[in-house]
């Protein structure tokens, strides 16, 4: 009955003991009512399938199978699993510590070695069946606040790899786009060196004729080894970017799949929701949170270090000289045991470790405000950015329509004999060089859109279940309350 009475007195002591520390509050951040750009709202949503709205199937088959097969991802789950056992270990003292052991002796004690009775000295059994159990009172809470500290952790190794699946999937579509943008720039690259191959064989036929000059036989060689020459640095770029995205894909370095062409490719308009969603999705501002919270929890467990600790154990069992006699009430041993200690004199070890946990509490909390600044200046970058190399390529489509007309008219005039052939190559050298930067305009058009469903934290609600639960099962998902 007294141990029924103890071991309610513990639990009622700790039900109604309170946590030292202050509790976690979000500090105050900035939370502008709009980005500097109002662009309107996003036309696919930050937190669904936004690699999707390119409308290539080759393309979402990618960055699925990159979310699957990353090294990069999967080390990042297991990372999980580490910090889910960490969580484990700070919440098991909270709980009483139970062990069994059992042991079993034969020895000889020797009592009556150089006597009479030494022969009386026969080996002795002994027989021990013991239960114990011990129990640290939280009083003060420093075994809670180390188990939010841990959970904070685990959380945060949660952001962690919900950035690398977010990073991962931007980088996919960046890197596709810029094959697929390779991939166009050699086309029109071997398309310029078959026209200009064409117009070499006529220029060599006209000059053995004496029709044209050495000049101007000069001249067009020029023109097609500059071509070819530009042809090699372009194969030579796709195979690195094919390399590349293997690795992201988590295979060994080949070729890539491809689908729709950088033209057929079309984006979504750019645009952004509110800021204040940015604080509650994206990874890197929520990693940061989680460090306060942790280093916050922290603070509370270093300041009950100044207040005594109780400590509670028992032991139940049997000892005997024989197995059978275990069971017998006589042989029954047990003990209980109530503990408590105080610190008196630490030489300022225990206000060292306080000031520390203070310390980096205020430099999380103000890293957490620094995160936030920094990811509401990476969405008005990205907007900016989707803006203007929208703008930038309207720009440049129109300077190639424009070369076009002004080639063709070059080659006109100088088969009407009006002007010299150096004409005609000035104008498709411009044109030339105008195509490969309408297709890089394009290119920059998508890695831009991609760059911005980053800076918003999208994507994680989207990728495979697997890919989410990974390192999460058997538990339920921690939330900080």
């Amino acid at each position: 009955m007294s141990a029924r009475r103890l071991l309610v007195a513990a639990g009622a002591m700790v039900l109604g003991a309170c946590a030292l520390g202050p509790d976690y509050r979000r500090p105050d951040v900035a939370q502008p009512p709009q980005y500097r750009l109002d662009t309107g709202a996003l036309t696919v949503a930050a937190d669904s399938v936004w690699w999707d709205s390119f409308g290539d199937p080759v393309l979402n088959a990618l960055v699925d199978a990159a979310l699957r097969s990353n090294y990069d991802v999967r080390i990042a789950a297991a990372r999980i699993d580490a910090f889910r056992g960490q969580l484990l270990v700070a919440r098991s003292g909270l709980f009483p510590q139970v062990g069994l052991s059992a042991s079993a002796t034969r020895q000889r004690a020797g009592t009556f070695n150089g006597t009479p009775f030494a022969s009386l000295d026969g080996p002795r059994n002994n027989y021990q069946l013991l239960a114990n159990a011990s129990w640290e009172i939280d009083l003060w809470g420093r075994i809670r606040r180390q188990a939010q500290a841990a959970q904070a952790d685990l959380l945060n190794a949660e952001y962690a790899r919900r950035g690398v699946v977010l990073a991962l999937a931007a980088s996919v579509v960046q890197g596709y786009a810029n094959l697929r943008g390779l991939d166009a720039q050699l086309d029109v690259a071997r398309q310029t060196l078959d026209a200009r191959a064409h117009a070499l064989d006529i220029f060599r036929m006209r000059y053995e004729g004496g029709v044209v000059s050495q000049l101007e036989l000069s001249q067009a060689e020029n023109d097609y080894y500059a071509t070819e020459a530009s042809i090699p640095p372009l194969r030579s770029a796709i195979a690195q970017t094919e390399n590349a995205l293997s690795v992201l894909l988590g295979r060994e370095a080949g070729p890539i799949e491809r689908g729709k062409s950088i033209i057929e490719l079309q984006a979504p308009p750019v645009g952004a929701d509110l800021p204040a969603a940015l604080l509650a999705r994206r990874p890197d501002v929520l990693q940061a949170e989680q460090n306060a919270v942790a280093a916050n929890a922290l603070l509370g467990a270093a300041e009950a270090l100044y207040l005594p600790a109780v400590n509670l154990s028992g032991l139940f069992g049997a000892v005997a000289a024989s197995p059978g006699a275990l069971w017998h009430s006589a042989s029954q041993v047990w003990g209980m045991s109530a503990g408590l200690t105080q610190p008196i004199f630490q030489g300022g070890a225990i206000r060292g470790q306080v000031q520390t946990a203070g310390a980096q509490r205020e430099q999380a909390l103000l890293a957490y405000q620094g995160s936030v600044l920094a990811a509401l200046a990476d969405v008005n970058s990205a907007l900016a950015n989707g803006l203007e190399t929208r703008n930038r390529l309207g720009s440049l489509q129109k300077q190639e329509r424009s070369l076009t007309v002004y080639a063709d008219q070059a080659g006109a005039r100088y088969e009407g004999g009006y002007s010299s052939y150096l004409e005609v190559t000035t104008a498709q050298e411009k044109l030339f060089d105008a195509q490969l930067a309408a297709i890089q305009g394009q290119v920059d058009v998508l890695n831009g859109t991609a760059a911005l469903y980053k800076s918003l934290g999208g994507g994680w609600p989207a990728v495979p279940a697997e890919v989410r639960d990974a390192g999460l099962s058997g538990n339920a998902r921690p939330v900080m309350r």
